[in-house]
């Protein structure tokens, strides 16, 4: 049952179903589809005879949430709590009288909650698209007009790719270096200040590799040694 408290949120398996149901909601699925998927996915929790009844909750808040409430989850929910199953259940795990008291409360502000009709679909929350680097390497030129900077690139902690910028500090810049895979070794110097050379290990598949970058005259000449 993990950790629980007495509200109907309280608890992991409801957290699971809930926050999952709405992952797939908020990225454009229909609420029935996505309750079809739910039952699919948590198997496993809407047949355990301590999960059932969390999955249970968690589901039916989330299609009342949606307008999607169906009635054999409405009337599921409804005989679990009427008929003081989930109490029992609560015993048998330990709660003491005063947490009984709660959960009976919560229980039946819950059925009251879902037996009349939301007015409005809870709104989708478009998924947030957090983008981050990892920096390896940060080399400016001897001659201080222009440096060469090497991240992997992510999104939502998720691996894009790797990629190098040349940039001058007046203004101008380009992409130089890309390539797929993360946590290769890979590394640059500037041997004097129009030329760098990137060191890296065999067998990295580039999908961008220039050997020269040009900014207003500034020609830097790109050399790349394979270790």
């Amino acid at each position: 049952m993990g950790s629980w408290n007495t509200t109907i949120k309280g608890n992991d398996t409801t957290l699971d179903i809930y926050s999952n149901f709405f992952e797939l909601y908020n990225k454009g699925a229909h609420p029935v589809d996505v309750s079809q998927q739910i039952k699919e996915d948590f198997q496993d929790y809407f047949e355990d005879s301590e999960d059932r009844n969390n999955a249970l909750f968690g589901l039916a808040l989330a299609q009342w949430e949606t307008k999607c409430l169906e009635s054999e989850v409405f009337e599921t929910v409804k005989a679990i709590i009427e008929n003081g199953s989930d109490i029992k259940l609560w015993i048998d795990l330990g709660a003491d009288e005063k947490m009984l008291k709660k959960r009976e409360k919560e229980l039946l502000k819950f059925l009251t909650q879902i037996s009349v009709e939301r007015p409005k679909p809870k709104r989708r929350v478009r998924p947030k698209f957090e983008f981050s680097v990892n920096q390896l390497v940060h080399e400016a030129a001897p001659d201080h007009k222009k440096l060469f900077e090497l991240n992997e690139e992510f999104t939502n902690q998720k691996y894009i790719h790797t990629g190098g910028i040349m940039s001058w500090h007046s203004g101008g810049g380009a992409g130089i270096v890309y390539f797929q895979g993360q946590g290769k070794k890979i590394s640059a110097q500037w041997l004097d200040s129009q030329t760098l050379e990137i060191t890296h290990e065999k067998g990295i598949a580039f999908t961008k590799k220039e050997e020269r970058s040009t900014f207003y005259g500034d020609e830097v000449v790109i050399k790349y040694k394979e270790v």
